[in-house]
């Protein structure tokens, strides 16, 4: 009589079905945010760039952006005529690394609308209007391992509490 299990054979077995439904139960294990798409959307319509995780082909049109779930890597807004009263709409990217707004009119209100970017390690506010009431509040971004302020008015003061408090951050001015 043969034994009815087999471990040699059962428990690899068991492993590939266990990971296919941690992989199905959790997404696949794609990183996603539920604001990827409508931010995109906005970027787009300014005329600026969206890289997504796990690529390195930028979103140009609306054509192309993912129909499931995506989340967003680089967002691109150099030289767009935004709106401050809508940056609000460039928050809440769990996965958005970098953030170029460099020559737009980036007011210190757009500034402290943008939210909720904890692994935001690049930022790109050279030459906007933005002053150190809204510089000094970078600190809220603790990942932040660039910050780019050339052509702002930006003190030496605000420069250097910046780089005591978000260690490792090199700051361009």
């Amino acid at each position: 009589m043969q034994p009815i299990l087999r471990p040699s054979k059962t428990i690899p077995s068991l492993l590939v079905v266990l990971s296919i439904v941690c992989s199905l139960a959790v997404g696949c294990g794609k990183t996603h945010d539920p604001n990827s798409k409508e931010a995109t959307e906005y970027v787009l319509k300014l005329g600026g760039t969206v890289i997504p995780v796990h690529s390195e082909l930028p979103i140009e049109t609306p054509a192309k952006i993912p129909e499931g779930n995506f989340a967003i890597r680089k967002i691109d807004l150099t030289n767009a005529k935004l709106k401050n009263i809508e940056l609000g709409k460039l928050s809440n990217l769990r996965y958005l690394e970098s953030l170029n707004l460099h020559r737009t009119n980036l007011t210190d209100e757009g500034l402290t609308l943008i939210t909720d970017l904890p692994k935001l390690q690049s930022l790109e506010i050279a030459y906007t209007p933005v002053t150190d009431k809204a510089i000094s509040q970078l600190t809220r971004f603790p990942k932040l391992r660039k910050i780019f302020l050339y052509g702002t008015a930006a003190k030496p003061q605000t420069l250097e509490d910046l780089k005591s408090n978000l260690k490792g951050c090199t700051i361009y001015k």
